[in-house]
């Protein structure tokens, strides 16, 4: 039996979803993956498309194997492209990234006449899965048989975005360099924003606006705690594992220790602890300390980092503590209007333009991307219940509206946030494609029966 996979976008998700299937495949004959992607950089999605040598990865190289069983893979990779300095604390362009990405998954020059892998250049609009497959349902009209369909839609970026604020990934080429720019956001996109108006030469002031006014935490050279789950409160709520948590880094740092070993040693674990958290205070998490997370969790390279540093000190970039309230279009720019945190009365910034930096939030509906919609409307998907994406068990099989799992239809990446919220990295994107190939492929030879359906 030759067994065919369609994986649904092509962005870092379905990149190592392709790529662990076809390193753990018996052999050629006996498997067929479909690419499906509208865009034409497949490899890359959004995070490594951009072509700015400042953005960087926010991850160490050795770190950023798209094997976890073979953590030096991206290392070797980089020193036969003469790009590596061989350094401890290394963090390439993304760019650079989305280049080992495409490679992945790039015709071999002496491949066997059986393709390894087929890019459909086109949007998928719809699924119907059935008892022996899948049926993937094109833009042009045509319908792809397979056996399983792996969804890597990424974040469901449907085009939607806050009237008066440019998006981040598309925003205006040209602007005078002498007038006031507004990024709303302080996370990793407007460290992102400011590396390219720096590079641009921009001389007029930059305004990054939030709610709190937190930066991401510069990377430093860490020694991760080795942790247990016999040491951690796992199924606890969300006040005890916070006091837990802050109770530890107190005595570690005490001894002498950094609070990222802590925060690096609590990795491996982050998954299981958000699968346990009651539903309450996965809630309450988002609302009240998902920011303060993501600000230590996710932190910016060291080189980014002094460029912030600088650029604070000179008085051209200026962090505001308020709450974003509108956007407006004037003849001149972009006028926006927050409340200053501690006070009730709005303030205005008037600037050339504004960004939105504010990364992704919740999945709104109803949504432009045809085939989430498709899903929903169909039945044959639910959102989560905390609206980060769609539903999935714990095999990353899609939940259908009536809670069953789907026998057919998989999930990898950001859209499965709501199952496994650490799920947007490649340390965890990678160990989740590994778990679905070894279930899609079994070990050795090919898993020739569709995976047992559940009841979640």
């Amino acid at each position: 039996m030759t067994l065919h996979v369609a994986i649904i976008g092509g962005g870092a998700s379905g990149t190592l979803a392709a790529a662990h299937l076809l390193r753990r495949r018996s052999s050629p004959e006996r498997l067929r993956i479909t690419l499906v992607e509208s865009r034409e950089d497949v490899g890359c999605g959004i995070a490594y498309s951009t072509d700015q040598s400042s953005h960087l990865l926010n991850t160490r190289v050795h770190n950023m194997s798209a094997f976890p069983e073979e953590p030096e893979h991206f290392a070797r990779w980089l020193e036969r492209q003469g790009l590596s300095s061989g350094g401890g604390l290394e963090f390439v362009p993304r760019k650079v990234y989305g280049r080992y990405l495409t490679e992945l998954i790039a015709a071999e020059p002496n491949a066997s006449a059986v393709p390894r892998l087929r890019i459909v250049k086109q949007e998928c609009t719809g699924l119907r899965p059935h008892e022996h497959g899948v049926e993937v349902a094109l833009s042009d009209g045509t319908v792809l048989p397979s056996h399983f369909a792996i969804l890597a839609t990424g974040y469901c970026r449907d085009g939607r975005h806050e009237p008066g604020l440019d998006d981040p990934w598309s925003r205006p080429e040209k602007h005078d360099l002498a007038a006031p720019v507004v990024l709303v956001g302080t996370g990793l996109t407007m460290v992102d924003m400011v590396m390219s108006l720096l590079d641009s030469g921009q001389s007029g002031p930059i305004y990054a606006l939030s709610r709190r006014g937190l930066l991401p935490q510069p990377h430093r050279v860490t020694k991760p705690l080795k942790l247990s789950t016999a040491d951690i409160p796992i199924g606890t709520s969300l006040a005890y594992m916070m006091h837990w948590l802050r109770s530890t880094i107190r005595s570690h740092e005490t001894a002498g220790g950094n609070w990222r070993d802590i925060i690096d040693g609590l990795r491996p674990h982050t998954q299981m602890l958000w699968r346990h958290l009651p539903h309450e205070s996965r809630g309450r998490f988002l609302r009240h300390a998902s920011s303060l997370w993501d600000t230590h969790r996710h932190r910016m390279p060291p080189a980014s980092a002094d460029r912030i540093a600088d650029a604070q000190a000179s008085g051209l970039l200026r962090i505001i503590r308020g709450h974003f309230q509108e956007a407006h279009r004037t003849a001149h720019g972009t006028n926006i209007t927050y409340r200053p945190s501690g006070s009730r009365e709005p303030l205005v910034l008037e600037a050339s333009h504004a960004i939105d930096c504010r990364g992704f939030g919740r999945l709104s509906l109803p949504t432009k991307n045809r085939l989430i919609q498709s899903l929903l409307d169909d039945g044959l998907a639910r959102v989560d219940t905390l609206k980060l994406g769609l539903d999935f068990d714990k095999h990353d099989a899609l939940v259908d509206a009536n809670g069953c799992s789907t026998a057919r239809v998989f999930g990898i990446g950001p859209i499965t946030r709501g199952s496994h919220w650490e799920i947007t990295a490649v340390p965890d994107i990678r160990e989740q494609a590994a778990r679905l190939a070894e279930l899609l492929l079994g070990t050795p030879g090919l898993n020739e029966s569709a995976p047992r359906r559940e009841t979640n």
